[in-house]
């Protein structure tokens, strides 16, 4: 009889990956099938138009949503196909999760994971509810109230406001600050190290930072292979996987793409407001955003979270700590380099 972790695991499982497709549907999918005969008529009729700013903004509605759409339908494979495996082979995983615990981040790590965490829900939160608040549901959640900046335009954070700033928005925009601040910072501190690291010869590099190893074609070749395995079990992995899995590499690197594209329209928007550029800053802002939310529910939430073996929730969120049973089985490059210290 399955246990209760088991049972929780799939209907946690399940729920996730439904809402997901809710998401798909109503955010993607209708999108795309009306943006979609908009882009092929401007298309067939101009052609690619490098300088308008219609023919961007039908551009990039378009590839965002199909973009969306493909990064949901491989994300629901390789969570289903993981926890088929992992659930296929429950006892042997959850014996590896009574292993003794390595180190695996540091208390100043946590505490960033911490932040994100928190500065996502709450720009994801204040974003959503502010972009549907049209909607009589949503609107039950939408934080009242305006921040009245003294003097007269251009206004705190909002030069193209007439009025006070709502409150909803101005909480969007702070925590949206913090949340840049850390992802530049975090990135501006890693970076010089590993200049550093390349300028006194100090190696193997991607040994010494193994988040780098996103950039090779190992990443690429285990991908394939770890995308094989999903479907056939037996299929052999190279021992490639270093400190990080191919999950957390994309994701790890994802967070910059994801601040660079969410933040630098949100900023633009922050000074002159949503129709910047004819509503262009608008678009990648909010598209980024549910390719963002899609994929932290799908595929961290759900793969770093539910998985059988795993429910109700990873505790190195908390403890920093990994198994060191995992460690060997997942992430057999970097339990090498361990037993050689």
């Amino acid at each position: 009889m399955p246990s209760a972790r088991l049972i929780g695991s799939f209907i946690a499982t399940s729920i996730t990956v439904g809402l997901t497709w809710v998401i798909l549907y109503y955010l993607a999918w209708v999108p795309l099938s009306e943006t979609w005969p908009e882009f092929w008529s401007y298309f067939t009729t101009y052609g690619i138009r490098l300088n308008s700013l219609t023919f961007w903004t039908l551009l990039v509605d378009v590839f965002f949503d199909v973009l969306i759409i493909l990064v949901i339908i491989y994300g629901t494979i390789w969570v289903l196909g993981h926890f088929a495996a992992y659930a296929s082979r429950y006892d042997y995983f959850k014996s590896l999760m009574n292993t003794p615990k390595i180190q695996r981040w540091s208390v100043w790590q946590r505490v960033q994971h911490i932040i994100m965490f928190l500065t996502l829900v709450i720009t994801a939160y204040t974003g959503f509810v502010t972009m549907f608040d049209a909607n009589p549901t949503w609107r039950e959640f939408y934080i009242n109230g305006v921040y009245a900046a003294a003097g007269t335009p251009p206004f705190f954070l909002w030069p193209a406001q007439t009025g006070p700033v709502p409150l909803m928005i101005l909480i969007h925009v702070w925590a949206g600050i913090i949340m840049g601040v850390l992802v530049i910072a975090h990135f501006a501190y890693y970076g010089v190290r590993v200049l550093i690291d390349l300028a006194k010869r100090r190696g193997p590099i991607l040994d010494r930072w193994p988040l780098l190893r996103f950039y090779t074609w190992g990443f690429v070749k285990y991908i394939v292979a770890r995308t094989i395995w999903l479907f056939k079990p037996s299929h052999k992995l190279p021992e490639w996987t270093h400190k990080y899995d191919p999950e957390q590499l994309f994701e790890y690197w994802g967070v910059y793409w994801g601040i660079a594209i969410l933040g630098i329209p949100g900023a633009i928007m922050a000074v002159w407001g949503p129709s910047a550029f004819d509503g262009l800053a608008f678009l990648f802002h909010t598209k980024e955003a549910v390719l963002a939310v899609s994929f932290l529910l799908l595929v961290h939430l759900t793969y770093t979270h539910f998985m059988p073996h795993i429910f109700p929730y990873n505790s190195m969120f908390h403890s920093g700590k990994i198994p060191e049973g995992i460690v060997k089985e997942e992430h057999p490059a970097w339990y090498k380099q361990l037993k050689q210290q």
